[in-house]
């Protein structure tokens, strides 16, 4: 089964951390969502990651493929039902493929910042999976004042 990842499971150390049995394929693309540190992680001491409706956008991500072990993992890592539910959607890779995979999201909650840490971790995976330079910078990385 394919799973898309748009945030700290793009960092290919934390994924063998948790799916060992996983493997990276390549980098994909989500139309009609926009990327958002929204809600608050007591965990990560800040907003955390989650996509949200939006027509006219794009959420790049990794694309792995994952066991059915994997999946049972990722949920509980996820917090599936509690905190994020999961949907199939279709993403689309360099080459113009079309891919059903899965992907976890949650009702969108007020905008925040991410913990420093935690946005380190998501731009650092997006780098490792070649993300586009110009959607990190305007999609992940976050301004500090």
């Amino acid at each position: 089964m394919l799973y898309f990842a748009y945030a700290s499971n793009m960092h290919r150390a934390q994924m063998e951390r948790w799916c060992p049995a996983s493997r990276f394929l390549r980098a994909a693309a989500l139309k009609g969502f926009r990327f958002v540190y929204d809600g608050f992680s007591v965990t990560w001491d800040g907003a955390v990651a989650n996509i949200v409706k939006s027509e006219a956008e794009t959420v790049w991500g990794a694309l792995y493929e994952v066991t059915t072990r994997d999946r049972v993992t990722l949920d509980a890592f996820e917090g599936y039902p509690r905190d994020y539910d999961h949907r199939d959607v279709e993403v689309k890779d360099r080459d113009g493929n079309v891919l059903r995979a899965i992907t976890y999201f949650r009702t969108g909650r007020a905008p925040g910042k991410p913990h420093p840490d935690y946005e380190r971790i998501v731009i650092d995976g997006a780098k490792e999976c070649g993300l586009p330079d110009d959607y990190i910078d305007k999609a992940i990385r976050v301004v500090r004042m």
